[in-house]
């Protein structure tokens, strides 16, 4: 049997009536503008030949051109999508408005992970749409301000050796995989659900010694393997990306970890382009997500630039975490000693 298109996927939702049958126009804009930004970085530094100033092609100058093309991509493909008020661009301020009279807002993070483009890696899309609070008119960052839970659908794309996209609207999860010969997006993982038990986990050990408490039990159990009191082994995975995390969460189950290590150089997620599409795909996979204290998509961000650690994944393993916190929180931890590495390393071959 022929997999269904994305096209086919999005019009079978507005004949049955569904809610996503309304935004199907901006689901389809923003597919288009994956194609278009697959194409764009399959080429290389050679993307540059479509800048029309003269550019040395080091990489800065090419994360740079893929990121605006990227976005200029999307623009062109949502402007005449008359559900679509306005859309937010992670960390532009700016509020691009696209029709007063549009129900619905689009957040986007256009390219999370350029960085790893320097070594040929896979790096990510993120995009969220809610409803406006406001009727009609322009739309104002109030309107965005609203907790993960009122989105109304959210996904990942994901471009390395396959460009792939996973989109919920509250029905679970569905993955589509890019055909490049015919050029459309293919069912081919419905219903995606997370492993309930996973023997993985994500962190950054770099910033091993500014987890908090909670974070350095977590992964001190986890390493001690067998002989710990987790009684299993455990794999760490790392590459700099939440999405691509994210990703592997959704696969293949575990915890993806993004701590609060209160250190400038730390990173926390972006909480309404980054944080609450994942937590809100996670969730529809059967798993969760968390700040430690809190459910990431209960958490009411007080600005569009506002952010959040989490903790993303199988939900035994994201109610773990969350116990830990609460333990450490009352002091009944406080005798414990979480060495990171013991006779062990951290790391596997």
């Amino acid at each position: 049997m022929t997999a269904r298109t994305l096209t086919q996927y999005l019009l079978d939702a507005g004949r049955s009536g569904e809610q996503r049958g309304e935004f199907a126009h901006i689901l389809s804009a923003v597919a288009v503008m994956v194609k278009q930004t697959a194409a764009m970085l399959s080429r290389g530094p050679l993307i540059l030949d479509q800048v029309s100033r003269p550019t040395p092609r080091a990489a800065k100058e090419v994360n740079r051109a893929v990121r605006r093309l990227a976005t200029k991509a999307l623009f062109a493909h949502t402007v005449s999508a008359d559900q679509l008020a306005a859309i937010s661009l992670s960390g532009d301020p700016v509020i691009y408005q696209v029709s007063e009279s549009g129900r619905y807002l689009l957040l986007f993070e256009a390219l999370h992970g350029l960085s790893n483009l320097v070594d040929n890696m896979t790096v990510g899309t993120a995009f969220s749409i809610m409803e406006r609070q406001s009727e009609s008119g322009m739309v104002t960052e109030a309107d965005f301000l609203q907790p993960g839970s009122r989105q109304v659908s959210a996904g990942i794309a994901l471009f390395g050796p396959r460009t792939v996209m996973l989109v919920t609207t509250g029905q679970g999860v569905d993955g589509f995989t890019l055909d490049r010969e015919l050029g459309n997006f293919m069912l081919t993982h419905p219903q995606v659900t997370i492993p309930a038990d996973a023997g993985i986990f994500s962190i950054n050990a770099a910033d091993s010694p500014h987890w908090p408490g909670p974070v350095g039990r977590y992964v001190d159990e986890c390493v001690q393997g067998e002989d710990g009191p987790r009684g299993r082994g455990f794999i760490m995975r790392w590459n700099a990306s939440a999405l691509v995390g994210a990703f592997r969460v959704l696969n293949s189950g575990g915890l993806f970890l993004i701590p609060d290590t209160r250190q400038p150089t730390g990173w926390l997620a972006p909480l309404l382009h980054n944080a609450a599409p994942l937590a809100l795909l996670a969730e529809q996979a059967g798993g969760r997500s968390s700040t430690g204290t809190e459910r990431v998509l209960d958490v009411m961000p007080t600005s569009l630039t506002a952010r959040t650690p989490y903790f993303l994944g199988s939900a035994s393993e994201v109610e773990r975490i969350e116990r830990y916190f609460a333990e450490h929180e009352q002091g009944q931890d406080a005798q414990r000693s979480y060495p990171l590495f013991h006779n062990r390393s951290l790391f596997v071959d």
